[in-house]
C-alpha cells in the first residue's frame, strides 16, 4: 500500500487505478452485482465503499479474467477446480468483457462446447 506512487512511476496513474481497484475489491461482495451500475464497491484495505465509473468496472472485469485465464492456462488442477465456477461468472460479467476476452474465457474454461453458455 505504502508503494502505490511508485507502481504509478512505472506502468502509469491509470493502470494502478486499476490494479489497486483490482486488489482492493471484496471479490464476495461485489462480483453478485458487478453489472449493476449503481453497485458498490467494498475496499477490503480501507473498508470504503464506492461505485465505480463504468469504465472502472469494464477493466475490472478484463483484469479479472486475464488474471484467472493465466492461472488456469499454466495450472491443470486449477482448471480442473474452477473452470465450471469461472466461466459461469465470466458469463455473468459478459457485457463488461471484450469480445476478445470473452473467446478467451470459453477458450480457456469451457470443457466441451456443451458448457459454453
Amino acid at each position: 500500500m505504502d508503494r502505490r506512487a511508485d507502481l504509478a512511476a512505472v506502468i502509469g496513474a491509470e493502470a494502478e487505478g486499476i490494479v489497486y481497484l483490482y486488489a482492493s475489491c471484496d471479490r464476495k461482495g461485489a462480483y453478485p452485482d458487478l453489472t449493476r451500475p449503481d453497485a458498490a464497491f467494498h475496499d477490503r484495505f480501507t473498508g470504503h465503499s464506492h461505485v465505480p465509473e463504468p469504465w472502472a468496472r469494464r477493466d475490472f472485469a478484463e483484469l479479472s479474467a486475464a488474471n484467472e485465464l493465466d492461472l488456469a492456462r499454466i495450472d491443470p488442477a486449477f482448471r480442473a477446480r474452477w473452470s465450471p465456477d469461472l466461466l459461469a461468472l465470466f458469463a455473468r460479467l459478459r457485457d463488461l468483457l471484450t469480445p476478445e476476452a470473452w473467446l478467451d474465457c470459453r477458450t480457456v474454461l469451457a470443457r466441451s462446447a456443451d458448457d459454453l453458455p
